[in-house]
């Protein structure tokens, strides 16, 4: 996977999106055999709406990474919509926690240096730039996305930095009425549905860099949720999205096997029982996927959504971030 160092500033380069977009500004050479962006590597998720609707027995309620407790009983819906404006930079991983990326590329996407010169970064959003007065972080720096770029399409909590991922955070209140010994029931996430312009994304142009990790962490009244997100459900990747070689950036100078979710099933509640689970979906531009680069993104400009659909012990699980019907 590879860029490079060039900054962003050639109005050329760069789309002006309306409200709800989503803007790329890329150049990658198909001669590569890596699958980042070399030259003005950019997304930008502009009013991306997540929506998530959920079925029978379950209800919903947007919460915060740094929440513990339950939300407030009666704040909890069937409906949540939430608006993501953001700069995405890829970035690659396996366990949707460690991120990391590269500027070990010429203009070509060629290679700079040895593989054994570890050639990867470890993504952390809150190192600071050398140039503070330009840069939100080092990221932002080692991309070049100047905080005034940035802030051109971004807004909170996504201002002034470039980021390697959103996070979409909520959560879940089930009820199982079912008495039994046979009588769980599994929370399916049925839907998780990329649109773009209304249409699947991942088909109509042929985006299949997006993943999404899902994290899941449940609550009862002897505990309460960790600060942060929890334990890692599965990794949700584009229906036909491939990775170089199958594997994702581990470290600084590993490469390893990824896995992605085959199951689909949040959690299972027990019989006759109310329990509540925190979700996190991280969505991020996975580097290493073989779409990821300017013929794919350059024409996407318009409307992007993220809708999810949660059914308790009905409905097929998903395990591919795709349309369903």
């Amino acid at each position: 996977m590879k860029t490079n160092t060039k900054k962003k500033g050639n109005p050329a380069k760069k789309l002006i999106p309306a409200a709800g977009s989503l803007m790329v500004s890329a150049v990658m050479l198909a001669t590569s055999t890596y699958a980042w962006f070399t030259m003005n590597k950019t997304v930008t998720l502009t009013g991306m709406e997540v929506k998530t609707h959920v079925g029978s027995n379950l209800l919903i309620q947007k919460s915060t990474m740094a929440q513990t407790a339950k939300e407030a009983e009666a704040t909890f819906i069937t409906d949540e919509t939430q608006t993501l404006s953001a700069v995405i930079e890829p970035v690659s991983t396996v366990d949707g926690v460690n991120f990391f990326y590269t500027l070990d590329a010429k203009a070509d996407g060629s290679k700079l240096t040895d593989v054994a010169t570890k050639p990867y970064i470890e993504y952390d959003s809150t190192t600071a730039a050398t140039n503070t007065t330009d840069y939100g972080n080092k990221f932002s720096e080692d991309y070049g996305a100047t905080k005034t770029f940035v802030n051109s399409f971004a807004a909170a909590p996504y201002a002034d930095s470039a980021v390697g991922y959103v996070d979409y955070v909520f959560q879940l209140k089930a009820t199982n009425t079912d008495t039994g010994a046979e009588a769980a029931k599994a929370i399916n996430l049925t839907k998780l549905e990329l649109t773009y312009n209304g249409t699947d994304a991942n088909t109509s142009d042929g985006n299949k860099a997006f993943r999404a990790a899902v994290f899941v962490e449940d609550f009862d009244s002897s505990s309460a949720f960790t600060a942060g997100v929890g334990t890692l459900d599965g990794i949700y990747k584009a229906t036909g999205g491939t990775n170089w070689d199958g594997k994702a950036v581990s470290d600084v100078d590993e490469l390893t096997a990824i896995t992605y979710t085959t199951d689909g099933v949040l959690a299972t509640v027990p019989a006759d029982s109310i329990k509540y689970y925190k979700v996190v979906v991280r969505l991020y531009l996975e580097g290493e996927d073989q779409s990821c680069n300017t013929s794919t993104f350059k024409t996407l400009t318009d409307d992007w959504s993220l809708d999810l659909e949660i059914k308790l012990g009905e409905g097929t699980p998903v395990t591919t971030m795709s349309v369903v019907d």
